[in-house]
């Protein structure tokens, strides 16, 4: 029995890698909407008040974030609740995610609670589709082990960010047993799902160009609106999982990490437009709005991008050949 879970184990590991954006893409819209109508009726301020796991969760980025008056790129941020509820404490938030329709169900519900709406657009985090170096601050919120490649998102997020500027990032622990177990299960459902140690995070944001790095073991328990999600024959286990990980944070918590690009930080800030920070991700050229046709295009007009509910999608594979 021991041999065959090793060699089912070995197999997940193997096979996760083979995983591409396109497939975790599909899985993510698929997934984001079955719970489209779960998500326009919660008010994300709401939740904060009343889902004290939730709230622990929030705080603790937030107590990472520099007082910055420039923009914060929020990376894999699905239906935007975090930047949502972090903006009202006065940040400036770009929302990406691949998922356009996450991304669309959000701006829907932001509009619906009255709430201040953040940029968004859709991207894949291989190839931000951003100017050099003009975030203060980039957040990557239990979203970066679901990326094909760190290191190469790990990069571009070094490269979109100014000198000096903060990357703060909430990941799960993986040396958390129960955790690795979820993933084996994820895998066989269509999803990537993985997991970091200490040391493989420090050597990661080293290659990438980051300093000041600094890692915590934190505990929030379990959310209640994320239990609500899990069957009840299965929700004494995950009832279990939040309260070892209130106690025992360094195996069964996550992982806080915080780090600095190399560089002299300048928190000069202009008002900026949002249409002149965006670039093609693929030739690299600045992007225009192009009024008649309701796309934007690069310089060479080449290549156009749509928009998705005035959204743009800004990935490689959904380029317009002009």
């Amino acid at each position: 029995m021991f041999k065959n879970t090793a060699k089912l184990y070995l197999t997940w590991k193997k096979k996760t890698k083979s995983i591409s954006v396109k497939q975790e893409r599909e899985f993510e819209k698929s997934n984001v909407l079955k719970r489209k109508e779960k998500y326009l009726q919660t008010n994300p301020l709401d939740r904060y008040k009343n889902d004290e796991p939730y709230r622990k969760k929030i705080d603790f980025i937030k107590s990472k974030l520099a007082k910055t008056n420039g923009l914060i790129l929020d990376i894999g941020g699905n239906t935007a609740g975090e930047a949502t509820i972090l903006k009202t404490f006065g940040y400036k938030f770009v929302v990406g995610d691949i998922n356009e329709f996450a991304l669309s169900i959000s701006k829907e519900r932001i509009e619906k609670f009255q709430l201040d709406m953040p940029y968004y657009v859709a991207l894949d985090a291989h190839i931000l589709p951003f100017e050099n170096e003009v975030f203060d601050q980039v957040t990557i919120i239990e979203a970066l082990h679901h990326f094909v490649n760190y290191k190469s998102v790990l990069d571009e997020v070094s490269r979109v960010l100014k000198p000096g500027g903060n990357f703060v990032s909430l990941e799960p622990y993986a040396y958390n047993p129960i955790r690795k177990a979820s993933e084996i299960r994820d895998y066989f459902k269509g999803t990537i799902e993985k997991s970091f140690s200490v040391r493989q995070l420090k050597k990661l944001l080293e290659s990438s160009n980051f300093q000041n790095i600094n890692i915590e073991f934190i505990s929030t328990g379990r959310s209640k609106w994320k239990l609500e999600e899990i069957p009840l024959f299965r929700r004494w286990f995950a009832r279990l999982h939040g309260y070892l990980n209130e106690k025992f944070p360094k195996i069964f918590g996550n992982l806080l990490i915080t780090a600095k690009k190399n560089g002299q930080f300048n928190d000069v800030s202009h008002n900026i437009n949002f249409i002149d920070i965006l670039h093609c991700p693929i030739t690299k050229e600045k992007l225009h709005m192009d009024y008649e046709h309701n796309i934007l295009i690069n310089e060479s007009k080449t290549l156009g991008y749509k928009f998705y509910n005035e959204i743009p999608v800004l990935i490689k594979d959904d380029a317009i050949k002009l």
